[in-house]
């Protein structure tokens, strides 16, 4: 055994070495990034750094030299740098320079391509929509028509995938590419396309709910979501006069702070009323305040969340709450009171690095504990297993500082924002069968367009449109059938078919449109600005 144990040793000792390079790598010099030059590795110049420094470098000579075995140091050091920072919060993250790209994709909210929606199947790429005002719709692509080449790259077989075809279809702004197309009825196209910015709107279109209440989600915070906001908020006052305003948060992973600061300015009509305030290790407590510039009056204010709606989520939930500006409803958020920086390093690559907490305007974090990193990844899975996603529990306030809001209400910090109207997760709109059951849709909607039935008149007729489904469900192979069999008779799946449906036919913002009047949530949210005298009393 004790041969044993000196073998794993020197097994190990090399990776732990690494580990250190890799550290010395990151924080090792100047990082560029969204914020401010920083050295992150404190004094430099003395003694004691700088033989550590000259140590980790001799160390990782000797090893890449000398060392029994081949290394692929490359891959190595990657693996070393996610360990390094797997030790800090769950938050701070190394991303490669593929992950940046990604993510900048996700944050600004535009992506560069040709402006298709597709489905693989039968081993071929098949345009399920195309884009207004995209590459692909000025050069005339239509829904059906089949991608078999991109440039010299086949986008036929069974080795084709989503991540494939995508890889594909995107580059560079302005750079071109050359499509074979196959369209039914007409044979083989040739056609050139310039790729372009794509925008993908981070809010969608306002809805009216009735002659007062508006309606809108915002998905991310990115760096347009004010804008987009704006945008919505606008045309509802303007063309419906609206006075009330539901948001939709659930879901929002958060994004850029300013944005959520800018919305919030928008709710408030006083200036310099406290938004939030971030305090880091050796920063100045930081505050955000209202602006006050607001352009349209709002009068009653209902935020609707869940267990996903995170950080800046929280900042707009928490500020509000805490105001009593508006009611909170919905589900416990997330927990995430955490300030991330993204400093770039010389590969492309990045580090995203928690420097600072936040807090809402009653001085509460509503970050959870993360002491316990896998509990913290599986929090949202527990809280369903404890039922406090189905019922209204207290599960949260155990142990809890208590703060005031500013007319004297209670609110917990230490575990996200807690709704001041519970609305309960409907299970059945979640489960897996449906969930299973929905990947099937595109394929159908492909049947609709090859049988001449897609189009703006699709969902004209609802009662034919299930009909249709349940006829081509009954002629695909046993594994199809049997998937679509558990859920048919649930009208909560023939509502996803319709939506999903009318995204194809008619984009977000129909979607949009049909699932506001079905969605129970909603629903529920809606009915606090119809019960008379409700803000009052919970307020």
């Amino acid at each position: 055994m004790e041969g044993q144990e000196n073998t794993t040793r020197e097994i190990w000792m090399p990776l732990l070495l690494c580990s250190m390079v890799a550290l010395g790598m990151i924080f090792g010099g100047k990082m560029q990034g969204s914020g401010p030059v920083v050295e992150v590795v404190r004094y430099h110049d003395t003694l004691r750094a700088a033989s550590m420094e000259g140590k980790i470098e001799e160390l990782i000579r000797y090893i890449d030299a000398r060392y029994v075995d081949e290394i692929g140091r490359d891959s190595l050091l990657e693996d070393a740098i996610h360990s390094l920072m797997g030790h800090l919060d769950p938050h701070s993250e190394y991303l490669s320079p593929a992950e940046v790209l990604r993510l900048r994709e996700s944050r600004e909210g535009v992506f560069t391509g040709i402006g298709v929606e597709f489905i693989i199947h039968e081993d071929t790429l098949h345009i399920l929509r195309v884009l207004p005002g995209s590459p692909a719709e000025e050069k005339g692509l239509l829904p059906g028509d089949r991608i078999l080449m991109a440039n010299d790259s086949l986008l036929t077989g069974p080795e084709l995938d989503h991540e494939k075809a995508t890889a594909q279809l995107k580059g560079d702004q302005g750079s071109r590419v050359r499509l074979k197309i196959q369209r039914e009825g007409v044979g083989l196209l040739d056609v050139r396309l310039r790729r372009t910015s794509i925008r993908v709107p981070s809010v969608s279109e306002g809805v009216m709910l009735d002659t007062t209440t508006g309606y809108v989600r915002i998905h991310r915070f990115g760096a347009n979501t004010y804008r987009e906001f704006m945008e919505s908020i606008e045309i509802l006052h303007k063309e419906s006069n609206m006075k009330d305003l539901l948001i939709d948060l659930r879901g929002n992973p958060g994004g850029y702070l300013h944005e959520a600061i800018n919305i919030l300015s928008q709710l408030f009509p006083e200036k310099d009323r406290l938004l939030v305030y971030t305090v880091g290790r050796e920063a100045d407590r930081r505050e955000y305040k209202t602006s006050g510039r607001r352009f349209f009056a709002v009068d009653r204010v209902v935020l609707l969340v869940d267990e996903n709606s995170a950080s800046a989520s929280e900042i707009m939930a928490g500020a509000i709450q805490d105001w009593d500006r508006g009611l909170i409803a919905g589900r416990r958020t997330y927990g995430k009171g955490l300030v991330q920086e993204q400093y770039g390093l010389r590969d492309g690559s990045a580090i995203i690095l928690t420097i600072a907490r936040y807090y809402t305007p009653s001085g509460r974090s509503i970050q959870r504990d993360y002491s316990d990193l896998q509990a913290y990844e599986l929090d949202v899975q527990a809280r369903k297993e404890r039922g406090e996603l189905t019922q209204k529990t207290t599960a949260n306030t155990t142990g809890s500082k208590t703060y005031s809001t500013y007319n004297g209400r209670s609110v917990f910090g230490g575990g996200g924002v807690s709704p001041d109207v519970f609305i309960p997760l409907d299970t059945t709109r979640n489960s897996a069968q449906i969930k299973a059951a929905q990947h099937h849709i595109p394929a159908f909607q492909l049947h609709e367009i090859r049988s001449g039935q897609a189009g703006p008149d699709q969902l004209k007729d609802q009662e034919a449109l299930w009909a249709r489904f349940r006829q081509w469900s009954s002629q695909q192979d046993k594994t199809v059938q049997a998937s679509i069999a558990v859920v048919i008779g649930n009208p909560v799946f023939k509502q996803v078919l319709m939506r999903q449906v009318a995204r194809y036919a008619g984009g977000e913002a129909e979607e949009t449109r049909m699932n506001v009047f079905q969605d129970p949530e909603i629903l529920t949210a809606w009915k606090l600005f119809q019960e008379k005298g409700v803000f009052e009393r919970l307020l």
